[in-house]
């Protein structure tokens, strides 16, 4: 059933309810209907509500005299025969919709809000999420110049690939990882649903170097799930850990990021360590060796707000960290335990980045380093350039989007510095950011459509 179908049908029980009570109530709940999405749902309470109703004697009229009782039942009964008619056949389609209902209506509703490359690169992962429309769609890159969709299937956001591209990990509709069999990634097939039995939000997916480990991070802790058959995965450590963003004190007017787009997860390249966003500000260190017994070693702060992207470099001994700001910290890991700060690196001020009255940005970001590990890429997605938008784009309410690169050299990291810095317009939006991805070659980025605006633009970086 289209939801234009279903909000017509709503509008027609809402005419079978008695005067008096639309006299009251009707408008009011138009109004609702205009600003929800109807469905089948929707019509059997409804349609419910109207025979509750009509059995009501408080919303009949007053004063009935008692030959007119008679009538006045034969007139209740020609309503609520005919709504019982309707709810009864409305029922049993809604048993099956309450199915659907718990899954992903395969649509492109909402925008890109996760993406992955195969490690070759021939294959990118893309994810959308509505609030109701879940969909992961599998590309054929090889020829960035001319991509070639390969299959789409049942999923949401986050989202990304196993090492050797042979798994999808990605969200069912219930906040529960969802693995799919990719191995021809033109006929995917649901493997297994990881039961976690957390009813927070799901927001971060990431697997081990070697494969045989997943983690997935939601609001109030971390799962880590040994998949080295992916048909039967064991849950084999859970690990308390917030991620509770909050936005500073002393601003009532600052809104704190949604870890649903914000915040990130990664394995360091000898798949012994595990850093993910924790807190209001903090990158929390994992000694995940032995997943079984996983303990937290370390935590470190941003020293600029939340974190919205974190990065090892190639031979793991250095983890940068991005916060919604700009701010790019980065930490020696000589000794894991004790994280050692050795540079902060600052991309835009936080006034040219989309910044609220209290200097919170609003853009995306990711970071990457070069597979020799001598330089630092970040990328920041903002709808806020710092240069003058023109008067017609601002009288239609539109900004371009604008992706913003900055490389660093960090071949010396105490004494990193800039290289490079350069942008360019990747769509039009209203006030949102897209996604940025930089792929493992460093030198191409992936620029997700925001919401309302279902795309991937390709770029290399010079």
């Amino acid at each position: 059933m289209t939801r234009g179908l279903a909000a017509r049908l709503c509008r027609v029980l809402i005419s079978c309810y008695p005067r008096r009570w639309r006299q009251r109530y009707g408008d009011e709940l138009l109004e609702v209907l205009d600003q929800h999405r109807a469905s089948a749902r929707t019509l059997l309470n409804l349609a419910a509500s109207a025979v509750s109703t009509h059995l009501d004697p408080a919303y009949r009229m007053k004063g009935l005299a008692m030959n007119r009782l008679r009538r006045t039942g034969l007139i209740s009964a020609a309503v609520v025969v005919p709504l019982t008619l309707i709810a009864v056949p409305f029922g049993v389609f809604v048993a099956g919709q309450n199915a659907k209902d718990d899954h992903w209506h395969t649509g492109t509703e909402g925008g890109v809000d996760a993406m992955a490359f195969s490690p070759d690169q021939r294959i990118l992962l893309t994810a959308t999420s509505g609030a109701s429309d879940g969909l992961d769609t599998l590309w054929n890159v090889s020829s960035p110049a001319e991509p070639r969709k390969l299959a789409s299937f049942e999923g949401g956001a986050p989202a990304t690939l196993s090492p050797d591209a042979r798994t999808v990990v990605t969200v069912s509709f219930r906040d529960q990882a969802t693995l799919w069999n990719v191995a021809n990634p033109r006929k995917p097939a649901r493997i297994a649903t990881l039961q976690s039995g957390d009813s927070n939000l799901l927001w971060g997916e990431a697997f081990s170097p070697d494969g045989r480990t997943l983690a997935v991070a939601y609001t109030d802790r971390l799962y880590l799930w040994t998949v080295t058959n992916p048909a039967r995965p064991l849950l084999v450590r859970t690990l308390s850990d917030r991620v509770t963003p909050e936005a500073p004190a002393a601003c009532g007017q600052c809104h704190a990021p949604d870890p649903f787009y914000q915040g990130d997860i990664a394995f360091s390249p000898d798949g012994r360590l595990l850093a993910a966003t924790a807190g209001s500000d903090q990158l929390a260190l994992w000694n995940v060796a032995d997943a079984a017994s996983a303990t937290r070693i370390a935590t470190v702060p941003s020293r600029s707000g939340f974190i919205d992207a974190v990065a090892f470099s190639p031979l793991g001994n250095l983890v940068a960290a991005i916060s919604y700001t700009g701010t790019v910290t980065m930490f020696s890991l000589a000794d894991p335990a004790r994280p050692a700060l050795v540079a902060i690196l600052h991309t835009l001020p936080s006034a040219q980045l989309g910044a609220d009255p209290c200097g919170c940005a609003s853009a995306l970001y990711t970071l990457a380093f070069a597979p020799d590990g001598r330089t630092l890429t970040a990328v920041a997605s903002t709808s806020m350039p710092p240069h003058p938008v023109t008067t017609v784009t601002a009288q239609t309410g539109t900004l371009p989007i604008r992706d913003y690169v900055f490389v660093w050299n960090v071949t010396s990291p105490r004494s990193a510095r800039r290289t490079a810095a350069y942008s360019q317009d990747v769509d039009t939006g209203y006030g949102n950011t897209s996604l940025p991805l930089v792929a493992a070659d460093g030198r191409t980025l992936a620029a997700g459509a925001p919401f309302g605006s279902f795309g991937v633009k390709l770029w290399g970086l010079p």
